[in-house]
């Protein structure tokens, strides 16, 4: 009984984790798209741009996709090109599901060790934009949330797919 109960509590705690995340994705692509909007208006209209407009859209940007890329991998929601599936068939599709999965972590898990020190770096030496000054380490910080929960998401998958209990998890 106690794997099962551990296992509904580890996809309890992911749906919860990515549903967060994608729902504050999903406030942040509001609020860009409102403040793109108004930029646009005072740009065209009154000719007084957003100074640093295009830095907020960066970095608003940045966390839009970092914060749902876990989201649409645990629901499978990635663009999926199957023209050869037919051609594989089911066992060459779950070899393809695997191979995507292990090179994703490894290139994930590099990902995230080189933001960690990114993220780092950034906050002793506080680097900011070049317009405004936002502090970039939080979005630094972000791409090392997203790609380490987008690994974890995968690794999760692969013992799924190994363990013959399905690739979701």
């Amino acid at each position: 009984m106690a794997p099962i109960a551990s296992t509904k509590a580890r996809r309890t705690l992911f749906d919860r984790a990515d549903t967060w995340l994608a729902l504050t994705a999903s406030v942040v692509l509001a609020a860009m798209m409102i403040f793109v909007f108004a930029g646009a208006i005072l740009r065209y209209a009154f000719n007084a741009p957003i100074h640093g407009g295009n830095e907020v859209v960066e970095l608003a940007s940045v966390a839009v996709v970092m914060l749902g890329i876990p989201y649409c991998t645990r629901r499978d929601a990635h663009v999926r090109i199957d023209l050869l599936d037919p051609l594989l068939g089911r066992s060459g599709r779950a070899f393809g599901d695997a191979l995507y999965r292990v090179i994703g972590i490894v290139v994930l898990g590099f990902l995230v060790r080189a933001y960690v020190a990114r993220t780092l770096d950034a906050l002793e030496f506080d680097d900011r934009t070049n317009m405004i000054g936002i502090p970039v380490w939080p979005f630094y910080a972000l791409i090392c949330a997203g790609m380490g929960l987008y690994a974890l998401i995968l690794l999760v998958q692969l013992i799924g797919q190994i363990t013959d209990r399905g690739a979701r998890t």
